[in-house]
């Protein structure tokens, strides 16, 4: 894989980049893929098969990455007896650059969703969307969200932080700081007025509270919506934020990748399959 094949950020002109430290920060970019599509799993926790959406537009190397990686997972006993689970995947495919110029793939991230309509996860029903802040419209920064939502039984938000952001973008350590808080507040004062439908089935249903995992997509087509992502296949090229820490998320509920976890899509944390072998490379 080439480094030609990767798209090279653009520097915050607009904002006065120190030059020195914006190509420090730009080393720490990641170039990505996210690759969706269903996995089928035993009631023992091994593979049945699994199937990859538009498997044709991906490039040969993440083709080749998945089929020497899928078929060996393994994941928690589903609780199930004799009944195979189809579950949704989106897979979070990483380019990491290597000495000699070359790239190493990895699957960096995974995400599992559950049967359709199962009513064990939350899903939302009203969603106001943020406000693009000024100050990052101004400058061209574009970016992820990733928050952590804790819903409460009568389907409103108790609590939320921004777990992670990733600009598209890439600046001084101050300027990326600056504009992460921005687009995390946004975020924020958007979700504390959405509202849920709250899981009736499964073995959480009677849960005090239940964590949710949403990706807020901000780009200058759309303010705060979804916008239009890469044609799917195509390598993004982002800096990756710090990741934050929920004290009623706890670290065995929230783990996993915030980025493996499509736009549009909301995850339940704690509900659906649970990866039990490493990802690999």
């Amino acid at each position: 894989m080439k480094r030609t094949a990767l798209i090279l950020l653009g520097s915050l002109v607009a904002c006065g980049v120190a030059h020195a430290d914006a190509r420090a920060v730009r080393r720490t970019a990641e170039a990505s893929m996210l690759v969706t599509g269903h996995v089928q799993v035993k009631p023992d926790g091994t593979m049945q098969g699994y199937t990859i959406d538009h498997w044709q537009a991906l490039p040969a190397p993440v083709q080749a990455l998945i089929g020497k990686l899928l078929p060996h997972w393994t994941f928690q006993p589903t609780g199930s007896d004799s009944q195979v689970v189809d579950s949704s995947m989106s897979l979070r495919v990483l380019a990491r650059p290597q000495d000699d110029g070359s790239y190493k793939l990895t699957i960096a991230g995974s995400s599992f969703g559950g049967p359709p309509n199962s009513g064990e996860a939350v899903a939302l029903l009203t969603r106001r969307a943020p406000i693009y802040p000024r100050g990052a419209a101004k400058a061209g920064v574009s970016g992820t969200v990733y928050l952590l939502v804790q819903v409460g039984r009568d389907g409103h938000v108790l609590d939320a932080i921004a777990e992670q952001v990733n600009l598209d973008q890439y600046g001084t350590e101050l300027q990326m700081r600056y504009f992460r808080r921005l687009l995390a507040d946004a975020s924020l004062d958007a979700a504390h007025a959405w509202t849920f439908r709250i899981p009736t089935v499964g073995p959480r249903a009677g849960a005090p509270f239940w964590v949710a995992r949403i990706p807020v997509h901000f780009n200058l087509g759309g303010e705060g919506g979804p916008g239009k992502d890469l044609a799917y296949g195509h390598w993004q090229r982002y800096i990756p934020g710090p990741r934050e820490q929920a004290p009623w998320a706890g670290k065995r509920l929230a783990g996993g990748a915030p980025d493996a976890v499509p736009n549009g899509s909301t995850q339940t944390l704690g509900a659906g399959l649970r990866l039990k072998s490493p990802m690999g490379s």
